[in-house]
């Protein structure tokens, strides 16, 4: 192991990794990048909630099969509690289903180490595991829209917007 590359066989490299440690006072907060970014998305408001939840759950599942999902979450959960503060929407309501979208990385051997070991056997190819892959972040994406969308409403009180959330005061 160098440099937190370990060689399973002579085709397969897997990257140790345990996510970014980037603090949030830092990249986000005190540069304003979060609250910029969410502001670009007011257009946003037009869009019905279980809508944004549903692209923002694919992206978040497409990123994380190249990043680390820990990495995915710290860079994207800060940028959607400003998209959801401007747009007056609960911000559970995206930030619980991305969180949770952020683990699946179904689709190549890149995505975990879990991934890359299974792959480093040899007996699966890549388009073996992305064509799984797929049906299995689709399969999640729904099961959690559906769960959000029922349950989570009532347990999270999604419907209204929460005090803890209103940073301007009003």
């Amino acid at each position: 192991m160098a440099g937190g590359i370990v060689i399973l066989e002579d085709h397969v490299m897997m990257s140790l990794q345990e996510g970014y440690h980037m603090r949030k006072e830092d990249v986000f907060h005190e540069s304003g990048l979060s609250m910029w970014m969410g502001d670009q998305m007011t257009p946003l408001h037009t869009v019905p909630p279980w809508a944004i939840a549903i692209i923002l759950c694919l992206l978040m599942a497409i990123f994380t099969e190249c990043t680390s999902n820990v990495a995915t979450a710290t860079l994207f959960l800060p940028v959607l509690a400003s998209m959801s503060q401007s747009i007056g929407m609960n911000p559970l309501y995206v930030m619980v289903p991305c969180t949770l979208s952020a683990s699946f990385a179904f689709m190549l051997p890149v995505a975990t180490p879990p991934n890359a070991i299974v792959f480093s056997f040899g007996y699966l190819k890549v388009s073996d595991m992305a064509r799984t892959g797929i049906v299995m972040n689709i399969i999640g994406i729904l099961c959690i829209t559906l769960a959000i969308n029922s349950w989570g409403r009532a347990m999270f009180h999604l419907d209204t917007f929460p005090t803890w959330a209103n940073t301007t005061g009003v």
